[in-house]
């Protein structure tokens, strides 16, 4: 009767070879693994930081281009009386204590339709003026974040009572505004605007917003937009 053959296993090193060999391909997935979760994860804050940003600027654009709005009725008001484009109610730009120049801007427009400028329940009420609501608002960078004004008794960056717009996990870096305008001459257009004579301002605000997340300072954003005001500053007298 023939031998049977000789069964032979794994010897102790070709199985500590083996076992090192599959430890290495498991830390290489493992590896491979966390950096595509470092990825996404780094994708998903890149992505709600753009989201905030925008929705930011969106907000902000969307009021901003109502500047100066005033409910006249035709023919028994004359435009140049309009309450919300006087000095100080105007649009215009400054800045909180602190921060950076021209990282806040103010805004008035007759939301209610009621022809006079409402200065919140914080306010003095005047000849044109009422403290039934607010009609002057403003946003403004503070310590990181981007706020919007809701009352105060003064219209300013520096006082007054201002709410968070933007995450506490976002750090915005940078906000500012800058103005342009263009004077067309009602008395001749095809001439630029003399002192003295009735003119129309049209005017512009363009807005940069950058921020960066809390949680990783290497994920950042930047916008920046134009907002064309909707309602052209009439002036009787222009002034250079």
């Amino acid at each position: 009767m023939p031998a049977a053959p000789c069964e032979r296993g794994f010897s102790l090193t070709e199985l500590m070879v083996g076992s090192a060999v599959g430890l290495l391909v498991i830390a290489g997935a493992l590896q491979l693994y966390l950096v595509n979760l470092g990825a996404t994860a780094d994708n998903l804050r890149l992505s709600r930081l753009n989201q905030e940003l925008r929705a930011t600027l969106e907000l902000l654009r969307n009021d901003l281009r109502r500047t100066g709005y005033w409910a006249i009725e035709p023919g028994t008001g004359d435009p140049t009386d309009n309450p919300f484009h006087a000095d100080g109610v105007d649009l215009r730009v400054g800045q909180a204590g602190g921060e950076a120049a021209d990282s806040c801007v103010l805004y008035s427009y007759d939301l209610n339709g009621d022809r006079l400028v409402g200065v919140g329940p914080s306010g003095t009420a005047g000849a044109q003026t009422s403290n039934a609501n607010l009609e002057q608002f403003g946003f403004r960078l503070r310590n990181g974040q981007v706020q919007m004004r809701n009352g105060g008794s003064a219209f300013d960056c520096a006082s007054g009572s201002w709410q968070a717009v933007t995450d506490m996990d976002t750090e915005v870096t940078a906000f500012g505004f800058a103005m342009a305008q263009d004077c067309v001459n009602l008395r001749d257009i095809d001439e630029d605007c003399i002192a003295g004579d009735a003119a129309l301002l049209r005017r512009r605000v363009q807005i940069g917003i950058a921020a960066r997340s809390r949680s990783d300072h290497g994920i950042r954003q930047r916008l920046d937009s134009t907002v064309v005001i909707g309602n052209d500053k009439l002036l009787a007298s222009f002034a250079p």
